[in-house]
């Protein structure tokens, strides 16, 4: 909702939280998996399914400038952009805001197929059996994609290295605070509880569909 009070944070605490957990959560994931800590893997992989799902449903009907609306153009933009078009607006430039979509597929994904998973020796996802002869294949999968979301955290990296080394544009400062540049926004956020909602009815959902899937017979 656009306001006259023209100073509301651009990124609203919901997204900033979300995002923040993210690095923390990837990073300790591939710890986890690295050390043969599977509980624990698949414990914080629960949560980075549930975050990434609620960013996700924030993002048709969160805070204007976290809504993929606001922030996904056109590719005749985005070109415009790679190509050194000024961007005045707040919030993504339109490279970033597909940037930020793709990694949120790829977390997405990783976190959705570790629950139909199997590697056949070790690990099996809580909803592995109702993937069948397919887990494994998911379980392939789940390791071609975290290469390439591994890739992807690795260029976004290097893309806010660049705009804060050489734009002078402090991405990360932007993200804990709020505020871009000393920019602000004019749309008044969206009130958090309604993220929390949202979230809340994620983990119920996840909750049910592990407890009560059925477990695959064991023969040893």
């Amino acid at each position: 909702m656009r306001s006259e009070n023209n100073d509301w944070p651009v990124w609203d605490w919901p997204v900033r939280v979300i995002h923040w957990y993210f690095p923390v959560a990837i990073g300790f994931m591939w710890w986890s998996a690295e050390q043969g800590e599977m509980l624990w893997h698949s414990r914080v992989g629960y949560s980075v399914l549930v975050l990434t799902l609620t960013r996700l449903v924030w993002g048709f009907v969160g805070s204007y400038h976290a809504r993929f609306a606001s922030f996904l153009r056109g590719p005749k933009a985005v070109i415009a952009y790679l190509r050194g078009a000024p961007f005045s607006g707040v919030g993504h430039n339109p490279a970033g805001g597909w940037s930020a979509l793709l990694l949120l597929i790829f977390v997405s994904t990783q976190a959705m197929s570790g629950l139909f998973a199997s590697d056949d020796i070790l690990f099996e996802g809580p909803l592995a059996y109702w993937a069948g002869d397919w887990s494994s294949r998911i379980g392939a999968w789940h390791e071609v994609n975290w290469t390439i979301l591994s890739t992807l955290v690795v260029l976004h990296l290097l893309a806010i290295s660049f705009y804060w080394f050489v734009k002078k544009e402090p991405l990360v400062s932007t993200m804990i605070r709020g505020r871009a540049l000393g920019r602000s926004s004019a749309y008044k956020p969206v009130a958090g509880f309604w993220a929390l909602a949202v979230g809340s009815i994620i983990t119920l959902i996840l909750w049910a569909l592990v407890y009560w899937a059925p477990v695959a017979p064991s023969y040893y």
